[in-house]
């Protein structure tokens, strides 16, 4: 090949490489924005949560309140819009301080109340399948959730002291007025040993342990051959609230009712399952089943009697009250233009018959450090009642 030939041969592969390398420069940044699999596109299943403005810690901090307030969580979970509902909140003093304590998720959850009671559900669930309570404790077996629940299912009033305040398991004095749990506590000394590490942390998954033995029973129910009824349970509620003693046997092992020498020795109990075969049948399908729900319907009615009596017993404070300040009518108007003044330390030291009244009273004394307002308007006369003299009744003769 001669000279000028070669040199063209060069200059035809220089062009042609330096074509090629133009031509992947161009193609690589476009490859680059390329669409990225499906696969490494998330979800929106896979984010945590749909509403941006709520964070994650929020939703957790939520979580945990509930979790420490059982009672508020229920009705929430029924009906979330309760959350902007002002006579609910100040009927929980627990929920009106935390919410003011936490504005920002005051206002998340007020803005859109069922997304934010569904994050929370689904924050929940999410903790339970990881199989670890709140602070991450895999100590806690389900053999001692079991146990635990079994024994607070049998002793109603402890359970329910446990629940509102679980530090209480530390407190010698309340284990030793309680011997039952004392005795449970001996005998279990693993559960003690996690209880007391953390009372928080152990309720807390107690709480949703219980729940979920609720809801089986409850899917058991459903699919089973018949509902146990109502008027049953209500049957079987009264038998046990008249037969302590049999009631607690039951409530520690319902399978005694099986026992065929246990029932005969209590004939009371063997009279009442002669004299209700459908209860009978279904106590003895079902025994922990059946013992769940009464004990359910056992605690509506309770905390049914409860509210019943605390509004009764309300009334009659308010009553003693509104008669106290009827025979005060200077101190009732100055409490009318500012109810603050009932809990002015100050003021009740100025006013050493209202301060005795209130160390006599102290569900007036309650009442009146947590709506102050409400309590004076509903005790107090209008005005003009207080001022006048003339309005006032008359001394009998």
């Amino acid at each position: 090949m001669n000279r000028s030939n070669h040199t063209r041969l060069y200059v035809l592969r220089s062009i042609a490489f330096m074509t090629l390398g133009l031509m992947l420069w161009i193609i690589t940044p476009a490859s680059g924005q390329s669409t990225l699999p499906p696969s490494s596109v998330p979800s929106q299943d896979s984010v945590p949560f749909q509403d941006n403005d709520t964070k994650r810690w929020q939703i957790a901090n939520m979580d945990k309140f509930l979790d420490s307030h059982p009672e508020i969580e229920e009705q929430l979970r029924k009906d979330p819009s309760l959350i902007r509902n002002d006579e609910f909140v100040e009927k929980h003093p627990a929920l009106q301080q935390y919410l003011q304590e936490h504005p920002g998720i005051r206002e998340e959850f007020t803005e859109n109340p069922n997304a934010f009671m569904r994050q929370e559900q689904r924050y929940e669930r999410r903790e339970d399948s990881d199989g670890r309570n709140r602070n991450g404790d895999r100590d806690i077996t389900r053999e001692q959730l079991a146990d635990m629940d079994r024994f607070m299912d049998s002793h109603p009033e402890i359970a329910e002291q446990l629940r509102k305040d679980p530090s209480l398991i530390k407190n010698r004095e309340f284990v030793e007025n309680h011997p039952a749990l004392q005795e449970f506590l001996q005998s279990h000394p693993g559960v003690r040993e996690e209880f007391t590490e953390n009372p928080n942390a152990f309720m807390r998954p107690e709480e949703r342990f219980d729940r979920r033995e609720d809801d089986r029973d409850d899917r058991r129910s459903i699919a089973g051959d018949r509902d146990v009824t109502r008027e049953e349970l209500a049957t079987t509620d009264r038998f046990l609230d008249t037969h302590p003693e049999i009631a607690e046997q039951l409530r520690k092992d319902p399978s005694l009712i099986k026992n065929k020498e246990f029932v005969e020795n209590h004939p009371a109990l063997q009279e009442f399952l002669q004299t209700h075969p459908e209860v009978r049948e279904e106590f003895r399908e079902n025994p922990n089943g059946f013992m769940r729900q009464e004990r359910r319907f056992d605690q509506r009615e309770d905390s049914r009697n409860r509210t019943t009596t605390l509004h009764d017993r309300d009334r009659d404070d308010l009553t003693s009250f509104g008669q106290f300040l009827g025979g005060h009518s200077t101190l009732a108007q100055q409490l009318s233009k500012d109810p603050s003044l009932a809990n002015n330390k100050e003021f009740l030291a100025n006013h050493t018959e209202l301060q005795d009244y209130l160390k006599a009273h102290p569900e007036v004394q309650q009442q009146l450090a947590t709506n102050p307002q409400g309590v004076i308007t509903t005790v107090t006369p209008p005005p003009s009642t207080v001022l006048d003299p003339k309005l006032q009744p008359k001394p009998k003769q």
